[in-house]
């Protein structure tokens, strides 16, 4: 293999490897309005999620699992709905 051959290798697999990254986006009242509550890194193993706000971090299975915690925590300040969107 060719110094040229195995620089492609090594990129395809990086880009073949690389976790996706998503954002966990709070639905307030009745679409009245949105915040990011938290980004996060899915590798296939697991979830990682760092809050916007307060530096509560999450790991979980998935990506939606993460979205489900942060859906049942902040209820009770009124958010209504947590969405997972995945970026890039």
């Amino acid at each position: 293999m060719t110094e040229q051959e195995f620089t492609e290798l090594v990129r395809e697999v990086a880009h073949e490897e690389a976790p996706r990254l998503f954002a966990i986006v709070e639905e307030h009242g009745e679409r009245e309005g949105v915040r990011v509550a938290g980004y996060g890194v899915e590798f296939e193993d697991r979830a990682e999620v760092s809050a916007v706000e307060g530096g509560f971090h999450l790991s979980s299975q998935s990506a939606e699992s993460a979205r489900t915690v942060f859906e049942i925590s902040s209820r009770s300040a009124g958010t209504r709905r947590a969405h997972l969107v995945w970026l890039g």
